[in-house]
């Protein structure tokens, strides 16, 4: 069975994005959070002096 046009045809009508947002993905925001979630953490147990 030849699947080379899969991903010329199936994904591109499957899974619409916008244009301007073809290089953000889902987990995005996630990932985001969990960087801002790990930084206050880490503040939270720092030792050093606070600005």
């Amino acid at each position: 069975m030849d699947k080379s046009h899969y991903f010329d045809h199936v994904c591109n009508d499957t899974i619409p994005t916008l244009p301007d947002e073809e290089d953000t993905t889902p987990t995005d925001m996630v990932s985001d959070a969990v960087e801002e979630i790990m930084d206050n953490i880490k503040d939270a147990f720092s030792t050093e002096e606070r600005d």
